[in-house]
C-alpha cells in the first residue's frame, strides 16, 4: 500500500488527478500516518461502564455471516444474541413489523441496562424479490428496521459497532443523528473507531465502523472480545494495586442496602476503591438479600468495588456465607436467561 500511495504521489506531482474510493488503510499510507496498535476502551479512558455494548450486523455478504458464527462460537457465554427476522420485517403485515421491532428494543434496552454486550443481527437466511426491484424493496425495510431498532433503544450503550457499509452509515445518520464525529483510529485495521459528535443522540460515544468485506473470520469476535466490559477486579488485584501504588484502601461494615449506598457513592465521587464488609452478625440478619446487594452493588460501581467476610469464627460460618454467595450467583446467573 505504501509503494502504491508512493507512485500515486508522484503521479499528481505530474498533474494527475484521483478520485478515490479505498479502505481506511490506504489513508494512513497516502499521508504516511505511522502504524498504531488497535484502540481499546482503556486508551480512551473507558474503565468501567455501567452498560453494555450494541454491536448491529446488516451486512449480507458472505464474509459477515462467517464473522458472525465465529462471534457467536467465541462469545457465547457473554453475548447477548437477539436475531430479527428478516421475514417479518419485510414480508408481512405493518402489525407484524411493529411486533418484531418492538421485541427487539425491548429486550436491547434490557439487556444493554443489564451491562451485556448485545448482538443484534438479522436472519442470515438471505430473502430476495422475484425482480430486482422488490430485492430492492426488502432491502430497504430492513435497513430502515435496524434504524428504527437503534433509535428505539434509549439506554446509552458502552460503544456500538455497525457491521456493514450502509448499516453503519444509516445508523449514524439516521438513528443515532450524528453530524459529525472525531476520528480516534482504528478498532482493527481497517476498521475505522469514531466518537460521536456533541449533536448526536449519544455525545461522546465510541462508534465503530465495520465494514462488511474486511478482515478474517474472526475479526469481528477479536474487536468485541477487546471491548468487552471489564471483569470485576478481585480483592486480592485490589491489595496488590494498592501495595504497589504506596496507598490504602477503605474497608467499611456494612449491615443494610443504605450503608452498602453510601460506601459506594463515597467511593466513586472519590475515585477511590473501596471494600464492602459483611459481619457474621449482618450474615446472620441480612442472608441472601444482604450478600445479593453488596455483589450486586460491586458489580454496578464506576470504581473497583470487593466484597469481603469479616471476622468469621468458625469453619461453618464461612462454609455458610460461600453457600449464599453461591445462591446469589446462581439465581443471577437464572435471571440473565430468562427467555423473554
Amino acid at each position: 500500500m505504501s509503494v502504491f500511495a508512493a507512485g500515486m504521489i508522484q503521479a499528481e506531482l505530474k498533474g494527475k488527478r484521483f478520485l478515490c474510493r479505498t479502505a481506511a488503510s490506504f489513508v494512513s499510507a497516502r499521508i504516511a500516518i505511522k502504524p498504531k496498535p488497535p484502540i481499546r476502551p482503556t486508551d480512551l479512558g473507558l474503565k468501567r461502564a455501567l452498560t453494555g455494548g450494541l454491536i448491529v450486523v446488516g451486512s449480507y455478504v458472505p464474509k459477515t455471516t462467517k464473522q458472525v458464527d465465529e462471534l457467536r462460537s467465541q462469545c457465547e457465554q457473554s453475548l447477548r444474541i437477539i436475531e430479527v427476522s428478516v421475514e417479518m420485517i419485510s414480508m408481512k403485515s405493518a402489525e407484524d413489523r411493529d411486533h418484531e421491532i418492538s421485541r427487539v428494543i425491548e429486550l436491547g434496552n434490557a439487556y444493554i441496562q443489564s451491562r451485556k454486550d448485545t448482538l443484534v443481527v438479522t436472519s442470515r437466511q438471505l430473502i430476495t424479490g422475484k425482480t430486482p426491484e422488490e430485492s430492492l424493496e426488502i432491502n430497504y425495510k430492513v435497513s430502515s428496521a435496524l434504524v428504527e431498532i437503534v433509535r428505539g433503544i434509549g439506554s446509552r450503550p458502552r460503544y456500538i459497532l455497525a457491521k456493514g457499509g450502509i448499516t453503519s452509515s444509516d445508523l449514524a445518520t439516521k438513528a443515532l443523528e450524528a453530524r459529525r464525529a472525531k476520528v480516534m483510529g482504528q478498532a482493527l485495521a481497517g476498521v475505522p473507531l469514531w466518537q460521536l459528535g456533541p449533536e448526536s443522540r449519544h455525545p461522546g460515544v465510541p462508534y465503530i465502523v465495520f465494514p462488511g468485506n474486511v478482515g478474517d473470520n474472526s475479526a469481528l469476535a477479536k474487536v468485541v472480545q477487546n471491548w468487552a466490559c471489564p471483569s470485576r477486579s478481585s480483592a486480592k488485584e485490589l491489595l496488590l494495586n494498592a501495595e504497589n501504588g504506596g496507598y490504602a484502601i477503605g474497608a467499611f461494615n456494612v449491615y443494610n442496602l443504605e450503608g452498602i449506598d453510601a460506601v459506594v457513592s463515597a467511593a466513586e465521587a472519590e475515585k477511590s476503591p473501596a471494600i464492602l464488609q459483611v459481619h457474621p452478625s449482618a450474615l446472620k440478619q441480612g442472608g441472601v438479600p444482604l450478600v445479593s446487594c453488596c455483589i450486586a452493588a460491586a458489580e454496578h460501581a464506576s470504581v473497583p468495588i470487593t466484597v469481603h467476610y469479616d471476622h468469621g469464627t468458625s469453619k461453618s460460618d464461612l462454609l455458610q456465607a460461600l453457600e449464599m454467595v453461591c445462591m446469589v450467583l446462581i439465581q443471577s446467573w437464572w435471571t440473565d436467561h430468562i427467555y423473554l
